[in-house]
């Protein structure tokens, strides 16, 4: 890989002011004083957080400071840029617009935009238009134009804001752990709980994670738009035609009270992939597609895979009309965020086009931890059956009932709980929980006449996880006949194991040898599932693993990741695309 010419964040927080202002000059638009007065907020340990140093200078300054700020800026192909007075980062901008190919009716209309809105406002309309072409500058254009001017300030400073972050981006390079976290640390502000992390299908919180989503993608090089079902979906072309598309992805929405890694890593790590190889000059010879998918884990509609199934073209239409608590349909909330309902048909990839899937996840388990190892290759992720078990005994009083003409329904599901752990240990990727155990409506001195409790069994192997349950099943009727219970059994769910690929395993395997330099590379189920199930439908999937902390714990705030694994995950997905070959 080539080097990349940007310079690197610890240099600047080791340069003197005046070097540090000259590196960063261009990044706020003729404003060099903002570079000045953010140098003695020094040392930064993330992208991030310069940015929101410099930032914070802009909204401390003097309201005559924030309007010669907006004033430095051009016109949307206005004035300066037809004598070609622009700096080189304004040229770049409005040109990726398409602003520089105005037709003649498009020119004359942002001609009386300029004028109107400098009329109006005292000021020159500013706006981000990294992502924008034409059409969507003038609709921004004319929208603005209905604001009060006593919000237009803040509106301008913030979209300069995004403005000095596409630059800083171009500019400034950061190690890949650090940038990860950075950027997963960032999206903790978006939450439906003010005090945890809960971002909901399509929620506000939701809804403004995939704006920073589709930002960074942006700056990292990719087209990037979020499409009708709320996926942030962000393209780096190779630009052969008919070129065949890598997918690379997670969700971005989680449970209540959620952790910052799970689904998350999966898109920040691309998006720090593709910025890297970008800026190193590398070029693949096959397109990536990084997706944010927007709901799998089903909390607000109770349908998981949402996103990623509308990507298989397996997207049920009929869930449209089911609704969440407060009675709002899937189909009036897509409306809502802005999204056609009806263009989620037309999502779907064509399997013919893909060259496969790679998942990047925290492993959400301690065996990576407990190893001592950052990376691990996942073989397959489980197939699991679940079943709702009831038991009907009879009911006593716990001091006149002797032991022996006792019907204890809790005594029985106490023996199935012991059953299940006895069966599921020792069998490689085996495992069973009775995850709800109760007693309704029990009391301290009353033999247990009811009991309900939940069973779940796991595996990597279907056969394995049939035979289990065979047997289990076996063991539960001979336990109630036994003890002289009836027991009741539905099952809830059933799903067939997910082999993960095994191009994509080995050459997984191989990136994490040439990186770390370790011979032996840790292959391992996984036991949750992921957006990889529905995709393996459609093309060749596989997984890569992160050690996570804190004994593996996740779906909690107390999820944790490591500069350092991040940053090696990264490393070995870059090396990984780099030498995929494409046919």
């Amino acid at each position: 890989m080539n080097t990349d010419p940007r310079i690197e964040l610890g240099a600047l927080n080791r340069a003197a002011a005046a070097e540090f202002s000259a590196q960063l000059a261009g990044i706020y638009e003729h404003s060099p004083w903002i570079a000045e007065r953010t140098a003695a907020a020094r040392p930064f340990s993330s992208r991030l957080e310069l940015l929101a140093a410099m930032q914070a200078v802009v909204l401390a300054a003097t309201t005559d400071e924030q309007l010669a700020l907006v004033r430095a800026h051009p016109e949307l192909a206005g004035k300066a840029a037809v004598r070609g007075e622009l700096t080189a980062e304004s040229t770049r901008e409005q040109a990726g617009a398409g602003l520089s190919e105005c037709s003649a009716e498009e020119f004359a209309r942002l001609q009386t935009l300029n004028s109107d809105y400098n009329t109006r406002f005292g000021f020159p309309f500013v706006l981000a238009v990294k992502g924008h072409d034409r059409a969507s500058v003038l609709r921004a254009f004319e929208q603005r134009l209905r604001n009060e001017p006593a919000d237009e300030l803040a509106t301008a400073l913030a979209q300069i804001e995004r403005i000095a972050e596409f630059r800083l981006a171009e500019r400034v390079r950061e190690p890949m752990g650090e940038s990860i976290l950075a950027m997963a640390d960032h999206l903790r502000q978006y939450s439906d709980d003010a005090d945890a992390l809960s971002c909901t299908y399509l929620g506000a919180a939701h809804r403004a994670t995939a704006q920073r989503l589709c930002d960074w993608m942006r700056a990292a090089g990719l087209q990037a738009q979020i499409d009708a079902i709320g996926n942030v979906v962000g393209r780096w072309s190779c630009g052969r035609p008919n070129a065949k598309t890598l997918l690379m992805g997670s969700h971005y929405d989680t449970v209540v009270n959620g952790g910052a890694y799970d689904g998350r890593l999966g898109i920040l790590l691309p998006i720090a992939v593709v910025e890297h190889l970008r800026h190193s000059g590398v070029r693949l010879d096959y397109d990536l597609e990084i997706i944010g998918f927007g709901d799998e884990e089903g909390v607000r509609f109770g349908s998981t895979y949402l996103g990623s199934r509308a990507i298989t073209g397996q997207f049920d239409s009929g869930l449209l009309d089911r609704q969440d608590a407060d009675g709002i349909s899937l189909r009036a909330a897509l409306l809502g965020a802005g999204l056609d309902p009806q263009a989620i048909p037309a999502l779907a990839r064509d399997p013919e086009s893909l060259l496969g899937y790679l998942e990047v996840h925290i492993e959400q388990g301690p065996q990576l931890l407990d190893e001592d190892l950052p990376l691990g290759v996942v073989t397959a992720i489980n197939g699991s059956q679940r079943f709702l078990i009831q038991i009907e005994g009879t009911a006593g009083h716990a001091g006149t009932v002797p032991m022996h003409l006792r019907h204890d329904a809790a005594a029985a599901a106490a023996e199935i709980l012991l059953h299940t752990e006895k069966r599921c240990a020792g069998v490689a990727g085996l495992v069973g929980t009775v995850g709800r155990l109760q007693v309704p409506g029990g009391a301290v001195n009353v033999i247990p006449g009811r009991c309900e409790l939940s069973l779940d069994v796991r595996a990597p192997e279907d056969a394995t996880r049939d035979a289990a349950v065979a047997d289990l099943l076996a063991e539960i009727e001979r336990i109630g006949a036994r003890r002289g219970v009836r027991i009741e059994l539905e099952e809830v769910l059933k799903g067939a194991a997910t082999p993960c690929a095994p191009m994509i395993r080995q050459a997984l395997a191989d990136s994490i040898r040439r990186v770390t330099g370790r011979d032996a590379v840790r292959q391992l189920a996984s036991g949750a599932g992921h957006d990889a199930v529905p995709i393996a439908a459609l093309t060749q999937a596989g997984m890569l693993f992160v050690r996570c902390g804190n004994g593996g714990i996740s779906h909690h705030p107390d999820e944790t990741l490591s500069v350092l694994d991040a940053d090696v995950a990264a490393l070995v997905v870059a090396d990984f695309l780099v030498r995929l070959e494409a046919p």
